[in-house]
């Protein structure tokens, strides 16, 4: 199995919400389940916090028991996934213009999101495999959940296409045969094969180059820009660096503050100013400077309309993105383009 590199540890709050709802909608107290495994209600609500990897298998542990090892757990938990909860990974999914561009992205910048598993693309013969390599104790519930989660991320971008439905080629689970599998492989609607050195997803060339109706090629690469700088930023050591890495991946919720930042960083709301302070930023000036340097360098791309660069820094309606980059620049945004040419 390839080593596990991984830039940071924890699993974005969101990817746990499936499994807290399934809890509940079995009736079960999912709120008291997260408390044994030392997460807050509130904070797996916040999808702007990432919760540890230590607490993140615990939880799966706790709800699987509680459910009595239902063969049918991971389905229903799949069932419950929202893109939403990757994000801005999960934008620049559904605006991919193929299942290839949306995987590679996926691929890239999934460490954002989780440290449970590291992602690979493999050619193997006709057939490309999205594998699912996962640090030791994950359970193999995790492993079913993960795959039906890509089988419904792929249906998600699929969906409207003319004569199209998305079924995997295949389906690989790094674990033996057990009462869930059947059910897995009805559910996704294809092959399984388990004892799999780690579990994976199949596709065809076609599968991937297919055209998705919800392409948006614009959205899609403002998306991936700050992803990149996302990644870039969370990469180096510097604290105000770090911050802004939060807070590209914090804009479009447009709620942001430095609690909710230090949070994120682990660490208390006064180290971090503190830590600021020493390289001589302040928190509000970042946040400023994170926004305004987003803002020029999307309106630098023709493809970007201006409503399209509010709803990515977060602004509900674009007056208020235009009253906001007036009070940055002393120009609307439309003329602030303008003046490029």
């Amino acid at each position: 199995m390839p080593k596990l590199t991984r830039q940071r540890d924890g699993v974005s709050s969101g990817l746990l919400l499936p499994l807290h709802q399934t809890l509940l909608l079995r009736g079960l107290d999912g709120d008291a389940l997260l408390r044994r495994a030392n997460i807050s209600p509130q904070q797996l609500l916040d999808q702007r916090s990432r919760i540890s990897q230590r607490d993140s298998i615990q939880f799966w542990r706790l709800a699987e028991a509680a459910c009595e090892h239902d063969p049918g757990l991971a389905v229903e938990i799949a069932g419950q996934f929202n893109l939403r909860a990757l994000g801005l990974l999960g934008m620049a999914w559904l605006a991919s213009t193929s299942l290839r561009e949306a995987t590679r992205r996926l691929v890239r910048y999934y460490d954002l999101v989780s440290s449970i598993a590291v992602l690979r693309v493999q050619q193997e013969g006709e057939l490309v495999w999205l594998q699912y390599h996962a640090s030791p104790g994950v359970l193999a519930l995790t492993h079913d959940t993960w795959a039906g989660v890509v089988g419904a991320m792929c249906r998600s971008a699929y969906a409207g296409a003319s004569g199209q439905a998305f079924t995997p080629t295949a389906v690989r689970l790094a674990h033996g045969r057990n009462a869930g599998t059947a059910l897995l492989a009805a559910s996704l609607g294809c092959a399984v094969e388990v004892d799999a050195t780690c579990t994976a997803v199949a596709f065809t060339a076609s599968q991937l180059d297919a055209p998705l109706p919800g392409g948006h090629p614009g959205m899609a690469l403002s998306a991936e820009k700050i992803l990149a700088a996302t990644l870039a930023e969370l990469n180096s050591g510097a604290t105000h660096h770090r911050v802004r890495a939060h807070l590209l991946t914090m804009l479009p919720s447009g709620h942001i503050s430095r609690a909710a930042v230090a949070e994120r960083m682990h660490m208390t709301e006064r180290t971090l100013q503190r830590r600021l302070e020493v390289e001589q930023f302040g928190f509000a000036e970042l946040l400023q400077q994170t926004r305004l340097e987003l803002a020029q360098n999307l309106l630098r791309d023709p493809e970007h309309d201006v409503q399209d660069v509010a709803f990515i820094l977060g602004f509900a309606e674009i007056s208020s993105f235009t009253r906001a980059f007036r009070r940055w620049t002393g120009q609307a945004p439309s003329a602030w383009r303008e003046h490029l040419h």
